[in-house]
């Protein structure tokens, strides 16, 4: 058996733990691994990784992942089904039987009638919704019952779709989720809090019962990241690239430049700028991840030639299961790299470019001198 799980750890707190913990005992079980894959410099809602990836990674190897293999930047800042897709193929092929993640409703038995639905739908009446100003969320909402108002359950539904379309067999895990839901902010004595309540009450002491020992160290070692600082540089690379080259800008379309460009010149921060952009139709969070392909240069030819990578990055293994990685190696359906030299280096340009971004802002790090964290 082997168990994956696909995380952003934004940061690691109770609630994750929970979940690897649940993965670990059935593991144990069986005599078998958990391998997740985690998104690394930003996440899938367009946000900042509050600090770089192999932090992270090492805090989920201590908290009971055996491996943490690195989302690239194209899987990570994604709309749901892009995130789902790319992360079921890396742990495909890295041999994993099951699926496991926490939602918030657990009865996923509903997903082959949404699937079915979806298959038989009507292209007409889905683009006569969207004219109507209706966002793909709530567009699947009115015509397929899938809920827009749980993000975990509709990201669930994706992982369930990229199963389904590339024959696998792969069994999926729903663990109920307890504590916030995953925008509350609140403080309060839960059972745990969001990834959210804790990033905007850093300083904050009662999150620390939330979180690990390591983890509190490492957070107030490292510089905090969050989007108040993308804004002197995000507004320089929207007027340098004017509306043509944000044109070119993947997931940009239908005039979206002409709104971007403008909102530029009005906006007098970062969260300023994404309520000036976002609509009924584009949300909040569809603006930053368009926003932070903006700030990375990320093109639409990008996104065709990186999309279908099958070169990956280790971030972390846990000591005694490192010889996964040359198993997996040897299985070839995906090439595993456990750091980057000037032989496989080629390979992960977009993830390098972005990763030297992230660390102009908020890390001294660099990619191209980190080595797998091998955590005992």
């Amino acid at each position: 058996m082997r168990i994956g799980i696909v995380a952003e750890f934004n940061p690691l707190h109770s609630g994750h733990r929970y979940l690897i913990e649940c993965a670990r005992k059935l593991a144990d079980k069986n005599n078998g691994e958990v391998i997740c894959v985690m998104s690394e410099f930003f996440t899938q809602r367009g946000e900042v990784a509050i600090v770089d990836g192999y932090t992270r990674a090492r805090e989920a190897v201590r908290s009971g992942c055996d491996m943490v293999i690195a989302l690239p930047y194209l899987g990570s800042v994604a709309y749901g089904d892009d995130f789902a897709k790319k992360s079921i193929e890396i742990l495909s092929g890295a041999g994993i039987t099951h699926l496991i993640f926490g939602t918030e409703n657990d009865d996923v038995s509903v997903f082959e009638e949404i699937y079915t639905k979806q298959q038989n739908n009507n292209e007409e009446e889905y683009k006569k919704l969207l004219k109507t100003g209706l966002n793909h969320a709530k567009i699947n909402s009115v015509l397929y019952g899938l809920e827009n108002n749980n993000p975990n359950f509709s990201l669930a539904y994706s992982y369930y779709k990229a199963i389904r379309e590339a024959g696998l067999n792969i069994q999926m895990i729903p663990i109920k989720r307890e504590g916030q839901g995953l925008n509350n902010s609140d403080i309060s004595g839960e059972i745990h809090l969001s990834a959210t309540a804790i990033r905007n009450n850093i300083d904050d002491e009662k999150i620390e019962k939330y979180l690990s020992k390591e983890m509190v160290t490492d957070l107030r070692r490292e510089t905090i990241a969050s989007e108040t600082a993308l804004f002197p540089y995000l507004k320089y690379k929207i007027l340098s690239l004017g509306k043509e080259g944000i044109k070119k800008i993947y997931d940009v379309g239908e005039g979206l430049e002409n709104r971007v460009y403008e909102a530029s010149l009005k906006a007098e921060n970062y969260s300023n700028l994404v309520e000036l952009i976002s609509t009924k139709r584009y949300s909040n969070k569809k603006i930053q991840r368009v926003l932070l392909h903006i700030l990375t240069n990320t093109t639409k030819e990008d996104y065709k030639e990186n999309f279908s990578t099958n070169n990956f990055r280790v971030l972390a293994v846990k000591k005694s299961k490192a010889a996964i990685i040359r198993e997996i190696n040897r299985e070839g359906k995906i090439s595993l790299h456990p750091l980057l030299n000037s032989k496989n280096s080629m390979k992960f340009e977009q993830d390098i470019k972005v990763a030297r971004i992230y660390e102009l802002l908020f890390s001294n790090k660099d990619i191209f001198r980190e080595n797998v964290q091998i955590i005992d």
